[in-house]
C-alpha cells in the first residue's frame, strides 16, 4: 500500500478539480459547436436545392439532445467524484451511525 504524503493529496486533488473544469470548458464548446452545426447541416441541403426530410431534422434533433443530455450527466457524477466526496462520506458516516444505533437498541430489547 502506497502512503501519499499530503502534498501529493493536494496536488492529486487540484488536478482533478482542473480537469473537471477543463471537461465542463469542452461540453460547452462541443455542445455549442454541435448545435451550430445543425443550422448548417441543413443550409448546405437547401444550397443543394434538397429539402430536409423531416425525419431527418427529427433524427438530427434528438441525437443532439442525447448527446448533451447524456454528457451533461457524466459531467454531474465527475463533478460529484470530485467535489461531492465529503458529502458522501458524511452520508456514509450518518448512515451507518444509524445502524449501529439501531442494532444497540435491538440488542437491549
Amino acid at each position: 500500500m502506497e502512503v501519499y504524503n499530503s502534498y501529493e493529496v493536494a496536488k492529486k486533488k487540484v488536478g482533478a478539480i482542473k480537469g473537471f473544469y477543463a471537461h465542463v470548458a469542452l461540453f460547452i464548446f462541443i455542445s455549442v459547436l454541435m448545435l451550430s452545426a445543425k443550422g448548417a447541416i441543413l443550409d448546405v441541403m437547401a444550397e443543394k436545392n434538397k429539402e430536409a426530410d423531416p425525419n431527418f431534422v427529427e433524427w438530427l434533433d434528438w441525437n443532439i439532445i442525447a448527446v448533451i443530455l447524456i454528457w451533461a450527466a457524466v459531467i454531474f457524477v465527475q463533478g460529484l467524484v470530485v467535489f461531492g466526496r465529503p458529502f458522501i462520506k458524511k452520508w456514509e458516516k450518518r448512515k451507518i451511525e444509524a445502524y449501529l444505533e439501531r442494532d444497540k437498541n435491538e440488542t437491549f430489547l
